[in-house]
């Protein structure tokens, strides 16, 4: 009775994982043995949810490690901390924390060894070796998991962000067009490809097409934090909408507090009040734009260092470095 529960939850999880696509090599370790591999589905949904939460990341180790401590060799559990370790240390975008990636080699390229044949690692693989900026090796990984064949949907994930990176916007577009014409059922993948979209028409200069890709992820996925939050950095920086970029960043504070969207929407506020201070009638209302900017984020010179970098907020750089001016000097 215990084996078939513990088969019917796999079935179960490899359906909320929600791949189209099983790898014959997590066919093998299903059948070679069920309970572990269904407390590595488990570990591998809580990944899938993940959206900056560090306790789910912490969940999942500490389910990786029952199945290691149990089977060192259980290649599939190699895999999902490589993706726990790229998660660990993502900041924004492209950037992570320095040295981050490296566990996350080590333990994909320990799959592998147990593994030759594990395609889907191959493709974690490529992915990792983009965020590296090994451009090349990256390329080998997701021809080598062409070449052993696989359907997951990251294959054309992970081409579509090397090639951005190359400058090839159309091939990627193609990419991520066809993940979202397939109708994968893989939640994570889907909002991925909606999100590849808005970098590559970023690139393309079509900045409607960006804001109604953002539509579409948060109306996608409403409860993610960094869905609101990213919609809120293009509002900003792109889109020269501040109203709407503070809404946005304040709903996704509302949902979880994180470093980056702290950011954001003090950038946003900081704009607010340097936009303000170009009526002198308007001094109150800027300094409460300003008050709620500096009690998120009071660190004006990093503020400085990203809007200085785009055309719409070159005022707020401009009118802070005014303050910080006349405030070294006491004369605010």
């Amino acid at each position: 009775m215990k084996n078939i529960l513990a088969l019917l939850f796999i079935l179960f999880s490899l359906s909320v994982h929600a791949e189209e696509w099983i790898s014959p090599v997590d066919n093998k370790y299903s059948a070679k043995n069920p309970e572990l591999f269904s407390v590595l589905s488990r570990a591998r949904v809580i990944l899938d949810s993940w959206r900056g939460q560090q306790e789910k990341l912490r969940e999942a180790d500490t389910l990786l490690k029952s199945v290691l401590q149990k089977d060192s060799n259980f290649a599939p559990a190699y895999r999902e901390y490589g993706r726990l370790y790229i998660m660990a240390g993502y900041i924004n975008r492209d950037k992570f924390k320095k040295g981050s990636l490296n566990p996350a080699e080590e333990s994909i390229l320990k799959s592998i060894e147990i593994e030759p044949n594990y395609a889907d690692s191959y493709v974690l693989l490529g992915h990792l070796y983009t965020n590296m900026d090994r451009d090349i090796d990256a390329k080998s990984a997701l021809v080598k998991a062409e070449q052993i064949g696989t359907n997951i949907p990251w294959l054309h994930l992970n081409w579509a962000d090397l090639l951005v990176k190359q400058k090839q916007y159309g091939e990627a577009l193609k990419r991520y067009q066809h993940v979202l014409e397939t109708s994968t059922t893989n939640r994570k993948a889907y909002s991925s490809a909606l999100s590849g979209l808005t970098t590559v028409y970023w690139y393309m200069n079509q900045y409607d097409k960006v804001s109604e890709a953002h539509k579409k992820i948060i109306a996608y996925e409403p409860d993610s934090a960094w869905s609101w939050g990213n919609y809120s950095s293009f509002l900003l920086f792109g889109y020269n909408d501040v109203d709407g970029a503070i809404t946005n960043g304040q709903k996704a504070l509302s949902i979880m507090d994180y470093g980056m969207g702290r950011f954001t929407l003090a950038c946003a506020l900081y704009t607010k009040w340097a936009l303000l201070l170009q009526d002198v009638k308007k001094a109150d209302k800027a300094q409460q734009y300003f008050d709620e900017a500096w009690a998120l984020y009071p660190y004006p010179e990093r503020i400085i260092e990203k809007t200085i970098q785009y055309k719409y907020t070159k005022i707020t750089a401009d009118k802070l470095q005014k303050w910080l001016t006349s405030h070294s000097t006491g004369t605010r």
